[in-house]
C-alpha cells in the first residue's frame, strides 16, 4: 500500500484504478479542480472520507497534500525479467548510484516516464527510496515506471549477458553524449548528487560518456543530467 499526496498523483492513480481510499479536507469552499477529482473517485466507487485540515496535515509526510491524500495498491507487479522479455531491442534502463534527494528521484521518474524508460534500478542501501515526496514530485511517473532495489553487480552481469550495453554518464568520459551511439539497448548509470559514479561501477561500464560543459560550473543537477541524456537518446533514435 502506498500513500499519495497532492492532486496530480491522486488523479493519476485513479486513472489506473489502484486507489482504495481517499481522504479529503472537509470544507464548503472546495475548488472545481479538487471537486472534479472527487467526482471521478465517486465514479470509480472509491471510498472517500472527509477529515479536518488538521488531521490531513498530521497524515501528510510532505506538507504539500493540496487538500487530498489517497491510499493505493498498485495492481501491476513488474520484474526485470518481464521487462526484458516484453521490451526487446529498444530497452532503456537507468541505474542510479546513491541518489539521495527524493525530489531528484521524483523528477527522474517523471522524465523517465515521458522519455520511455523501462525501469530504474537503485541500490538496496545508501539511496533514497520511493516515498510520498517521490510520488508527489514524479506526477504519476512512479506509478508507471518500475523501480527495483537490487545489488548492482549481479544485475549488471545479468544485463550484460542479456545483450545490454552498460553506459556510464560521467565527466571522465572520452566521448560526449553527442558523439556516442546511445540508441542501443542500454543501462545508463547516473551518479549521485555529491560523488558521481563510484570507481568500481565505472570499471563495469562498456562505455563512459560525458555531457559537454561550456560554462564555469562543471556539473549538472542529477535529474537535469538524466533528462539531457535520455532526450539525446530519443533524438538519435528518431534520426
Amino acid at each position: 500500500m502506498i500513500k499519495l499526496e497532492g492532486r496530480n498523483p491522486v488523479e493519476e492513480a485513479l486513472k489506473q484504478d489502484i486507489v482504495t481510499m481517499v481522504r479529503v479536507e472537509s470544507t464548503e469552499n472546495r475548488d472545481s479542480r479538487l471537486q472534479n477529482i472527487l467526482d471521478y473517485a465517486i465514479k470509480k466507487k472509491v471510498r472517500i472520507e472527509e477529515v479536518s485540515r488538521e488531521k490531513l496535515d498530521n497524515l501528510s509526510d510532505t506538507g504539500h497534500h493540496q487538500g487530498i491524500i489517497a491510499f493505493a495498491q498498485p495492481n501491476v507487479q513488474w520484474s526485470i525479467d518481464k521487462v526484458l522479455e516484453e521490451t526487446g531491442k529498444d530497452i532503456c534502463l537507468l541505474m542510479l548510484d546513491r541518489v539521495q534527494d527524493p525530489h531528484n528521484l521524483g523528477a527522474i521518474l517523471r522524465t523517465s516516464e515521458a522519455a520511455g524508460v523501462d525501469g530504474i534500478i537503485i541500490p538496496k542501501k545508501g539511496s533514497v527510496s520511493l516515498s510520498p515526496t517521490v510520488h508527489r514530485v514524479s506526477m504519476g511517473g512512479s506509478l508507471r515506471v518500475p523501480v527495483w532495489e537490487r545489488s548492482f553487480y549481479p544485475v549488471i552481469k545479468k544485463l550484460k549477458d542479456d545483450g545490454l550495453f552498460i553506459i556510464g554518464v560521467d565527466s571522465t568520459g572520452s566521448k560526449s553524449i553527442f558523439e556516442e551511439n546511445l540508441a542501443v539497448p542500454a543501462v545508463f548509470i547516473i551518479g549521485g548528487e555529491d560523488r558521481g559514479i563510484s570507481p568500481t561501477l565505472l570499471e563495469k561500464c562498456d562505455k563512459v560518456v560525458r555531457i559537454p560543459m561550456r560554462g564555469q560550473l562543471q556539473s549538472l543537477n542529477v535529474s537535469v543530467a538524466t533528462a539531457v541524456v535520455l532526450y539525446e537518446r530519443l533524438r538519435q533514435q528518431e534520426k
